[in-house]
C-alpha cells in the first residue's frame, strides 16, 4: 500500500530516555516534507476537427513516485491574444482530465495548467495548435480568353475542394448571345475525399469551358427564282398584278438577269461575359468569364 506524507506534517517521535523512574517520554516536532515535481501533457483528438465532430482534450499529470493524483487541470483557448474559450476540469486518481469542447471554425493555440496537491507540485502543458474546419465547400476559377470569329476555343475551370469537400458538381453556362454557344466537358465533376484532413483547401480537378462563335456567311440567290417562288402561291388577280410589277422593275432598273446576295450575321467581334455556375447538392457557385471575339 502506498502512503504519501502531506507537504507539513505532524510527527510524534516517541524517545527512550533515561528516567528515573523508568519511564518513556514523547516529543512533538513538525517537519516539512517537499511536494514532487510535475510535469503536464496535453492532446487533442482529433488534431485537425471540423464543426461536426466532437473535439475532446486531454491533460496527463506525471511525476516520478506512484501514488492516487487530485487537483484540477484548467485549458485555455487563444486566437492570437483573444482568449476563445477556458475550462477546468478535476483529474482522476490516474492523473488524467478530459474536456470536450465546441469551439468555432479557425486555428487556436491551447495549454493546460494543472493546480497541483497537497503532495504535488503545479505544472503547465507546452501548448499546442488545434484547427477546426468550418463547412464543407467548393470554388472554381477561370480565367478570361479569347476565340477567333467563327471558330471555337477552350479554357479550364479549376475545381478547389475547401474543408474537406467531396462529391459531384454539375457544371452549366449561359451565354449572352444567341451567336454563340457554350459547353463544359465533362459536365460533371467527381470531386473525391481529400487524402489528409489538414489542409483547408486542395486543387480537385478542373473541367473545360468551350465556346464557339459563328462566321458571317454571305449566300447568293437568283432574282427570278425569288419571284417564282411567291407568284406560284397567289391567285390569278394577284399574279397579274405582280407580273406587272416585275416588268415595270425590269424596265426601270434593266437588270432582268441580275442576282442578289442574303448576309447571315455570324457573332459580332466585342467582349462577352459568360456565366458558368456550379452546383453540389445546396452549395452553387457562378462565376462570370469574359470572352473576347476576335
Amino acid at each position: 500500500m502506498n502512503f504519501r506524507l502531506p507537504a507539513f506534517a505532524l510527527l510524534t517521535v516517541m524517545l527512550v530516555l533515561p528516567h528515573a523512574y523508568g519511564q518513556m517520554s514523547g516529543a512533538s516536532y513538525l517537519e516539512s516534507i517537499n511536494r514532487a515535481p510535475t510535469t503536464l501533457t496535453l492532446n487533442s483528438s482529433p488534431s485537425v476537427a471540423n464543426l461536426e465532430t466532437p473535439l475532446t482534450l486531454s491533460a496527463v499529470v506525471s511525476y516520478p513516485s506512484s501514488g492516487q493524483t487530485t487537483g484540477n487541470v484548467t485549458f485555455t483557448v487563444e486566437n492570437g491574444n483573444t482568449v476563445v474559450a477556458t475550462s477546468t476540469a478535476p483529474v482522476n486518481l490516474t492523473g488524467v482530465a478530459t474536456w470536450s469542447s465546441s469551439l468555432p471554425s479557425g486555428t487556436f493555440t491551447i495549454f493546460a495548467v494543472y493546480s497541483g496537491d497537497s503532495n504535488l507540485l503545479g505544472s503547465s502543458s507546452p501548448s499546442i495548435s488545434q484547427t477546426v474546419l468550418g463547412p464543407a465547400d467548393f470554388s472554381f476559377a477561370v480565367e478570361p480568353f479569347s476565340v477567333a470569329q467563327g471558330q471555337s476555343a477552350a479554357t479550364p475551370v479549376t475545381v478547389t475542394a475547401i474543408n474537406g469537400f467531396h462529391g459531384t458538381i454539375t457544371f452549366s453556362c449561359a451565354s449572352p448571345s444567341a451567336e454563340m454557344d457554350c459547353g463544359q466537358s465533362p459536365a460533371v465533376l467527381a470531386v473525391p475525399a481529400p487524402a489528409s484532413p489538414a489542409t483547408t483547401s486542395v486543387p480537385a480537378g478542373s473541367v473545360a469551358l468551350s465556346v464557339t462563335t459563328f462566321a458571317t456567311t454571305v449566300e447568293k440567290a437568283g432574282l427570278l427564282g425569288a419571284f417564282l417562288l411567291s407568284f406560284l402561291s397567289l391567285t390569278r388577280h394577284k399574279r397579274l398584278a405582280l407580273v406587272g410589277a416585275i416588268m415595270l422593275a425590269l424596265l426601270l432598273t434593266g437588270c432582268g438577269t441580275g442576282t442578289r446576295y442574303v448576309q447571315q450575321d455570324g457573332t459580332q467581334k466585342g467582349t462577352y461575359s459568360v456565366t458558368v455556375t456550379g452546383t453540389s447538392g445546396t452549395l452553387s457557385h457562378t462565376q462570370t468569364v469574359l470572352v473576347t471575339v476576335r
